[in-house]
C-alpha cells in the first residue's frame, strides 16, 4: 500500500513538472514569436496600451466636511434604499448639478443662501397649506403635483439646512 502511495506521488510530481514545462515551453515560444516579429510586437504593445487606457480606476477624495463653503452645506451622503432622488448618489454629482438642484429647491421656497432648519420647516408648513390638494383652489392635480415638488425640495434641502 505504501508503495502504490510513493508511486502515485511520484507520478503526480513528474505530471505536474511536465504542465509546468510545456507552459513554459509555450510561453518562452510566443515570446520569441513575437520578439522575432516587429510588426507582432507592435500589436501586442499596442492591445496593452488599449487595454491600460480602458480600465478606468476612480479615486475619490473626501474632505473634510466644511460648512456654508458654496453657501450651503454641502457634504456627501451615502446612498440609501428610500432615498427621495431615486437613488442617486451625491458623490457621483459634479459639483455644477448639485448646485442648480440646490438653488432650484432654494428658490421654490423663497429662502436666503444660509438658511436655518427652523426657516426651512416654516417655510415649509405655509407652503403646504397654501398647496395641499384637499385645500387648493387652482385645481387638484396642479396642486398634487406642486405639493409633490415641495416634498421633494424639502426633502433634499433639509440634508444641506444649517443648525439653529
Amino acid at each position: 500500500m505504501d508503495r502504490i502511495l510513493l508511486i502515485l506521488g511520484i507520478l503526480l510530481i513528474i505530471g505536474f513538472f511536465s504542465v509546468i514545462s510545456i507552459f513554459f515551453k509555450l510561453f518562452i515560444s510566443i515570446l520569441v514569436l513575437i520578439l522575432r516579429n516587429p510588426i507582432l510586437l507592435l500589436f501586442v504593445v499596442l492591445g496593452i496600451y488599449i487595454l491600460s487606457k480602458n480600465v478606468r480606476v476612480r479615486y475619490y477624495r473626501y474632505g473634510p466636511y466644511r460648512r456654508n463653503t458654496y453657501g450651503g452645506n454641502y457634504r456627501q451622503y451615502r446612498q440609501t434604499s428610500n432615498s427621495s432622488d431615486s437613488g442617486q448618489y451625491y458623490g457621483s454629482q459634479n459639483y455644477y448639478e448639485l448646485r442648480q438642484k440646490f438653488d432650484y429647491y432654494r428658490n421654490i421656497f423663497g429662502l436666503s443662501e444660509n438658511f436655518t432648519k427652523d426657516e426651512l420647516k416654516k417655510r415649509f408648513r405655509d407652503l403646504t397649506k397654501q398647496y395641499h390638494p384637499d385645500r387648493c383652489k387652482d385645481g387638484k392635480e396642479i396642486c398634487e403635483e406642486k405639493f409633490k415638488q415641495i416634498n421633494e425640495a424639502y426633502e433634499f434641502l433639509s440634508k444641506y439646512a444649517r443648525d439653529n
